[in-house]
């Protein structure tokens, strides 16, 4: 029987090893890809051995780290013994050469790899029961049959499943036992927000999405800072992905918010001794938290499902706020869908797919809605509306309940507000502090309702 060139593709799996070596974060995005599936045993070794760097915390590959870690496993080391260190560094020089730029095309050259190891293994399996076919002495048809179906259905659940699917009932007994602590306020259900009378309508719940949707110019990113404040007061580890602000410039703010000092005496340094030492232990303060601040004006889907990914590996990633939703297309129906497939990605992909809390927020148009609502609505798990009060209503509400108010549009976590309904907020714009009023309004009741009959 003549030799069959089995299928492989040397280009893509220099092109995979090439993007992990420059970009390590990349293999968070291809966990159904196995050593084993590499054609060339050498390109199985190192992808293994950059795994096991990126799992450690080691996100930069170097031929010391690396030949380090193929040389802890007996086995690897065998495959690889006629590789030299300079070579290795010299892989590495060439990588960016070869290495991809974007995830998609990245995760092309895996799906590759992986399909033409299925047909490998599948032609194995198959050249295995040509010959049993051949093999007058085996006629048994049922054993046949049954083993073909088993070794299929195990190729199938390799490459195709890539993961088990367990009953619900393998698994009910902890989930039960996990809400029955909620149930008892052993556990919180879910992370609380800053703002408590918030908490009674929607904490932050794992696997879901919080909008809070503002008019221009109304202290959106005041208001994320406080629950950022809020969960740097707790140690819950948190991740600000920003679109507008400089972390340069947030960290101002958020110094303004800890300390109480204005901001605009921080920028200038014209402070008291005190005051200097209070900035000098909220920077301390700071270097013992688990929070992280990213800027980035235009941000990828990509860029945040690895940043979010990463986080969860090296600081147990607990809670995204991302600051905020807008599109950046020219015409209005254009920047309407974007909004809406942000939401379906920050809801299903890092909110679902990372089983975290997220809050962002949209901004109103001139009409005060929501930019398409419609989509926004079926994605985020509760929709708030923050406004700033008109005069007449700080007026009518009394100067002690405060200059905001917030609305719930609607919500999937509990109950929802009628459009005339709202919490009553203070916003004082020296400290940059955000705090639901100990006074709320008292809507008008009507006189036949009224206990005072004339």
């Amino acid at each position: 029987m003549c030799l069959i060139n089995l299928p492989f593709d040397t280009a893509c799996e220099s092109g995979i090893i090439a993007t992990l070596l420059r970009s390590p974060e990349f293999i968070l995005h291809s966990e159904g890809l196995k050593p084993g599936y590499f054609y060339h045993k050498e390109n199985g070794c190192i992808y293994w051995a950059i795994s096991e760097l990126f799992k450690a915390g080691i996100d930069k590959i170097d031929s010391f780290n690396l030949t380090t870690q193929l040389n802890s496993n007996k086995g690897v080391k065998n495959i690889i013994d006629n590789l030299s260190i300079p070579s290795i560094q010299e892989f590495i020089d060439l990588s960016n050469n070869i290495a991809r730029d974007t995830l998609e095309e990245y995760q092309l050259l895996v799906d590759r790899v992986i399909s033409l190891s299925y047909k490998r293994d599948l032609y194995k399996t198959l050249v295995n029961y040509q010959n049993i076919c051949l093999d007058e002495k085996k006629d048994d048809l049922d054993k046949i049959n049954n083993k073909l179906n088993e070794d299929l259905s195990k190729l199938e659940e390799q490459y195709i499943v890539m993961e088990s699917i367990p009953l619900l009932g393998d698994k009910i007994d902890d989930i039960w036992e996990d809400i029955e602590k909620k149930q008892t306020k052993e556990e919180e259900y879910g992370l609380p927000s800053k703002f408590k009378k918030l908490n009674d309508y929607c904490p932050f719940e794992e696997g879901e999405l919080i909008i809070v949707a503002a008019p221009r110019k109304t202290g959106k990113s005041m208001y994320m800072l406080n629950e950022a404040r809020h969960k740097i007061d707790n140690d819950v580890p948190t991740a600000y992905l920003d679109t507008e602000m400089s972390t340069k410039a947030f960290t101002l703010r958020l110094l303004a918010n800890l300390t109480g000092i204005p901001i605009f005496k921080i920028k200038r340094g014209n402070y008291s001794p005190t005051d200097a030492e209070l900035i000098k232990q909220s920077l301390n303060y700071i270097k013992s938290k688990p929070f992280v601040h990213i800027y980035k004006p235009s941000w990828t889907e990509s860029q945040i499902y690895s940043i979010c990914k990463i986080l969860q590996y090296k600081m147990n990633l607990k809670f995204v706020i991302y600051d905020y939703l807008k599109g950046s297309s020219n015409t209005s129906s254009e920047q309407y869908n974007e909004l809406g497939n942000w939401c379906n990605f920050l809801k299903n992909n890092i909110a679902g797919g990372l089983d975290i809390p997220v809050l962002s927020f949209a901004q109103l148009n001139r009409k005060n809605e929501i930019a398409d609502s419609d989509k926004i609505e079926r994605y985020a798990s509760t929709g708030i509306k923050w406004t700033k009060k008109e005069p007449e209503e700080i007026a009518e509400d009394g100067v002690e309940c405060g200059n905001y108010k917030l609305n719930i549009i609607f919500n999937r976590l509990g109950t929802d507000m009628d459009e005339d309904e709202y919490i009553d907020f203070a916003f004082d714009r020296k400290s940059l502090s955000i705090d639901v009023c100990e006074k709320q309004h008292i809507k008008d009741v009507p006189n036949f309702m009224s206990n005072n009959e004339e």
